[in-house]
């Protein structure tokens, strides 16, 4: 994630002047101006995996989106979070947890999440045709 590499492959994602390319669960229903300032904790994909990754990866079969960004900091952690207790530290729970915010020196973090800016929705159909 943090080198922008394919999360299938581990080879360089695909670029253009539109941004980096993600695929993403389809939430385009979900809130208005998806997915604008969403956070990401997949890695984005080069443009040879798509078919692979939308026919392959469960989260993606019911509904996937191909994403370009053209802005992508990385903004936080997934982490799971801790407290003290009378037999040391307990879990208790997987938050998204931004920099900045004091509940990091409680956690194990597990993904880097990226924030999506300067987003395009894009045909996904047409990627799959380029890729071959």
């Amino acid at each position: 994630m943090r080198r922008l590499l394919c999360q299938v492959c581990a080879e360089p994602a695909d670029v253009t002047e539109d941004g980096v390319l993600w695929l993403l669960k389809d939430q385009r229903t979900d809130w208005p101006d998806w997915p604008k300032g969403m956070g990401v904790t997949e890695p984005p994909v080069c443009l040879s995996c798509v078919p692979v990754a939308a026919r392959q990866c469960p989260a993606l079969r019911k509904g996937a989106a191909a994403i370009r960004a053209r802005s992508f900091p990385v903004s936080g952690v997934r982490a799971m979070i801790y407290r003290s207790g009378p037999d040391g530290l307990n879990p208790i729970g997987e938050k998204n947890i931004p920099y900045g915010n004091s509940a990091l020196r409680w956690a194990r973090a597990m993904n880097l999440i990226r924030k999506l800016n300067e987003c395009t929705v894009v045909s996904l159909e047409e990627l799959c045709q380029k890729s071959k």
